[in-house]
C-alpha cells in the first residue's frame, strides 16, 4: 500500500513500491552487518530526507550501532539558486576511531554527501561509508560515489519515503516520480 489517494494519481507516478524498498533495505542490512561484525557502526543520517530510510535501516541490523542526525542546507537567490551548503550538528559528534556511516535519501549532483563526506573524514574515523536510498544516472562533475546505493533512477523529480517537494509527499511510502505540471494549483 503507498498511501495515494485518487486525487494524487494524475501527479504521482510510482517508480519504486514500498514492498521493493522493504526488500532491498533487508539485502543491504545483511551485508552492512558482514561489513561491520564486531565493530560499533556510528550512523550519521542527513534530514529531513533519510529520516524513513534511517528508521527502516536500523529495524533490520544486528551489528551494533548509534544514530545521530544532521542538517544540511543551501540558501541560494530567492530560495532557487543552490547557495553555501550548510552543514549543522555535526561538531558536536566525537567521530575520530570510529566506523561511520552516512545515509542521504538521494544522490543527484553528489555536492552535498560529498561536503559532508569530506567534512567528517577531517575528524578521522576509523572508516567511513556512504548509503543513499537513490542514486539518479546523471553526469556529474565530482568522481564521488556512495559506497551502498539502494536504487539507480533515471533523472526525473521524486517524492516519497522521505523525498519531499515543498514539504509535501515525504510520508508517502513508495517512491514517485512527481508529475509537476499536472500538480493543483494551491
Amino acid at each position: 500500500m503507498n498511501n495515494v489517494n485518487s486525487s494524487q494519481e494524475t501527479f504521482l507516478e510510482l517508480l519504486i513500491p514500498e514492498e521493493t524498498i522493504v526488500d532491498r533495505i533487508i539485502e543491504i542490512a545483511e551485508i552492512i552487518d558482514r561489513d561491520y561484525q564486531g565493530k560499533e557502526l556510528f550512523i550519521i543520517g542527513l534530514l529531513k530526507g533519510s529520516i524513513c530510510l534511517v528508521a527502516d535501516l536500523i529495524r533490520h541490523l544486528q551489528c551494533s550501532y548509534s544514530v545521530e542526525f544532521i542538517r544540511c542546507s543551501s540558501y541560494g537567490v530567492g530560495g532557487q539558486l543552490r547557495g553555501r551548503l550548510r552543514i549543522s550538528g555535526l561538531d558536536q559528534f566525537e567521530i575520530e576511531g570510529k566506523d561511520v556511516l552516512i545515509i542521504d535519501d538521494i544522490f543527484d549532483s553528489g555536492n552535498t554527501l560529498t561536503a559532508v563526506q569530506t567534512r567528517i573524514q577531517e575528524k578521522k574515523p576509523a572508516s567511513l561509508k556512504t548509503l543513499v536510498l537513490l542514486s539518479k544516472r546523471v553526469p556529474r562533475k565530482i568522481p564521488y560515489h556512495p559506497t551502498y546505493i539502494l536504487f539507480e533512477i533515471e533523472d526525473r523529480f521524486v517524492v516519497g519515503y522521505g523525498l519531499d517537494y515543498k514539504e509535501r509527499f515525504r510520508g508517502l511510502r513508495g517512491v514517485f516520480a512527481l508529475l509537476i505540471e499536472n500538480l493543483p494549483k494551491n
